[in-house]
């Protein structure tokens, strides 16, 4: 949808739509941004709500000093008056991991478990509370005051015992005006950290919902726009499936809201389509969108700037693949999230390698570069906020989504403004190629001119020396005979009488041979309004012995259409060939004028036909047939006739006409 907007916009209008795009989305980011009050704190694990007013939507966080207790998954019969309770292993800060926290002057490590603990001390006042607890490593359980209030996985002392989940929970406390006892085991055997990497928010009912609904609206409308791009680019592929950009980036849109809606960037959304969806395949599914994204990524850059673009880090970014895909196999645990924490560090790198060459682009003033840069310079925001906020170095919101929303748009604006400049070169070479047909049709329409000018002046020059030959040679040649003829009488008795007599045959085969080659260039018969068909039919017939049919069905008793002189001469190639090579024993000719005003020439034999010919082809004779009808505009068609033979066709325009006669050999 965007890309049929945009591709009529200038660059300064791209530029102001994108920046208040980027305002708005920025805004909407803004919203999703967890504020907790920071005045309550938790010390020595207990926080105090008496006095507090928790009205008005407040939103507090329970950070601070918990109890903390290392290597025990303790359960609240535990902490029981009638037990003696256990030994703690100190305060712990949250949010926070405990690896490299210092127990017994050791470090923890990645893995482990731990029990922690906190008292809330709340009024009459406060009737009911709500928690929600957000992606906690890698599995807990929750009560309060004995009672199990939430629980995500199983919580276990191994690998195998554990049953990770990271989801997030809202759960609903009844205080009853009595301090709440929160007791909270939480297990890490498949992360690369554990503990508590997010704050437990606090509140009375109602505000916790309020931003969970908001939350996941956000995520569904950031990801609708990323589907909304990648199926619009897939269409396009599949329209023009040569220019591949499409489909790359099509892919890459649709993997990008696979890890959106699957991840804890979006509060896994996708749990409130599918409530169903077990959490540990959808990590894998979120994990493998993210791997897999970055390889259509650069494929999409390196197509749009080949030349910008080098092709050996889209092998590095498939052997990622590679690998992500063997330790998901045989190594799904922490080996795979260590792998994908250096996947994380790879972002920078390409971050910074695909701003180099964009601003290249830039320089080099590729189309479409200027928005790239600007989405890629969001995008890399995102590549070092979000990695940072995962290992825990810095407290802030999930960037991934608004940020990759953002740089799709942009990707996107590039698209648009290449398909522009390629519509804009189609409508300018559209614009060119149909002058030059113009010019084309005129040069077309006078060399067409010019050669029925041709056949004319041929056709005239025929004419005038057929009467050349005819008035001149022809009568000098008779007259020549004719004094010879005179000499011999003369000299019948001398030794030359014979010779003359003999010259005088002579002379009488050279003056038909004249008046033969006369008739052939033009028939006396022909008259003025031009060469006669029936003279030509008489003709063959005497010359060859062939029976030969002639019908005319005109209205005119002699044809005046300005083509019968063309009409005539592809007559008298088809006779000529069907005498010479068709064995033919009958020949039949007709003219006839037929509906929409066409005149319509037919030469039919009885022959061999022209595959069994010797002159199958036809030879320049055809050639010549095909030519004289080109240039009159008629439509000539040679073909097996179902009788035997062959059938010659050739139709112009004319108009009706009537008359019938026969000629054969005899007359």
């Amino acid at each position: 949808m965007l890309n049929n907007i945009f591709p009529i916009l200038k660059w300064k209008h791209h530029k102001i739509v994108f920046i208040l795009i980027t305002v708005i989305v920025l805004g909407l980011t803004g919203c999703t941004a967890d504020r907790p009050d920071k005045k309550l704190h938790a010390e020595r694990g207990v926080i105090d709500l008496r006095g507090q007013n928790l009205s008005g939507g407040r939103i507090f966080a329970l950070n601070g000093e918990w109890e903390f207790y290392w290597d025990r998954l303790l359960t609240p019969e535990k902490f029981s008056p009638e037990n003696n309770l256990p030994e703690m292993s100190g305060f712990f800060s949250l949010p926070g991991t405990w690896r490299g926290h210092l127990v017994d002057e050791k470090r923890l490590g990645s893995t482990g478990q731990a029990t922690y603990r906190l008292k809330l001390l709340t009024d009459q006042s406060v009737d009911r509370l709500t928690l929600r607890i957000f992606d906690i490593h890698e599995a807990y359980k929750l009560w309060a005051n004995g009672e199990l209030i939430a629980q995500s996985g199983l919580p276990g002392i191994s690998a195998e015992t554990e049953k990770p989940a990271r989801t997030l929970k809202l759960a609903d406390i009844q205080l009853r005006g009595q301090p709440i006892d929160l007791i909270l085991q939480v297990s890490n055997y498949h992360f690369r950290r554990g503990g508590i990497g997010e704050p437990i928010l606090a509140a009375l009912p109602g505000p916790l919902e309020a931003m969970q609904t908001r939350d996941w609206a956000i995520s569904l409308f950031f990801a609708g726009c990323m589907l909304i791009m990648g199926i619009y680019h897939l269409v396009l592929y599949l329209w023009r499936k040569r220019d591949v950009a499409p489909l790359y980036f099509g892919l890459y849109c649709l993997l990008v809201v696979g890890y959106s809606v699957t991840s804890n960037s979006s509060r896994w959304v996708i749990s409130l389509l599918l409530p169903g969806w077990n959490s540990v395949s959808m990590e894998v599914f979120s994990l493998t969108c993210f791997v897999c994204w970055a390889s259509l990524l650069y494929r999409f850059l390196k197509t749009i700037y080949p030349n910008e673009f080098h092709s050996f880090p889209v092998y590095l970014l498939d052997a990622r693949i590679v690998i992500f895909s063997v330790l998901l196999i045989f190594a799904p645990g922490l080996p795979l999230y260590w792998f994908i924490a250096v996947c994380l560090l790879q972002t920078f790198l390409y971050a910074a390698y695909y701003l180099h060459r964009v601003s290249l682009c830039v320089k080099r003033k590729r189309t479409g570069a200027r928005i790239l840069l600007t989405g890629l310079i969001i995008q890399f925001v995102a590549g070092i906020n979000d990695p940072l906020v995962h290992m825990g170095i810095i407290k802030s919101v999930y960037l991934v989504e608004p940020a990759v929303c953002l740089f799709i748009l942009s990707q996107s604006l590039v698209l648009s403004k290449l398909f522009s400049n390629a519509f804009s070169s189609v409508e300018r070479l559209s614009v060119e190629l149909e002058q030059k047909n113009q010019s084309l049709h005129e040069e077309m329409e006078e060399r067409n001119r010019l050669e029925k000018k041709i056949v004319s002046i041929s056709e005239e020059e025929r004419r005038q020396l057929s009467r050349e030959l005819h008035d001149s040679l022809c009568q000098q040649l008779t007259g020549a005979r004719l004094r010879a003829i005179a000499m011999s009488y003369e000299h019948v008795e001398d030794k030359d009488g014979p010779e003359l007599a003999e010259l005088a045959e002579i002379l009488k085969t050279s003056t038909h041979e004249a008046y033969k080659i006369a008739r052939g260039l033009w028939p006396v018969e022909h008259g003025n309004s031009g060469p006669s068909l029936e003279a030509l039919v008489r003709s063959i017939a005497k010359a060859t012995g062939i029976r030969v049919t002639f019908n005319q069905n005109c209205p005119c008793e002699e044809c005046m259409n300005e083509n019968i002189t063309a009409l005539y001469r592809i007559a008298q190639e088809a006779l000529t060939n069907a005498a010479k090579h068709s064995e033919a024993k009958n020949i039949h000719v007709q003219l006839n004028c037929c509906k929409a005003d066409r005149i319509a020439l037919t030469v039919s034999d009885d022959g061999v036909g022209r595959s069994a010919s010797k002159n199958e082809d036809g030879g320049l004779g055809t050639s010549i047939m095909y030519h004289r009808a080109k240039v009159i505009g008629a439509q000539l068609i040679i073909e097996k006739s179902p009788l035997g033979g062959t059938v010659v066709r050739c139709t112009a325009t004319c108009v009706k006409s009537n008359k019938n006669f026969e000629v054969d050999n005899d007359r």
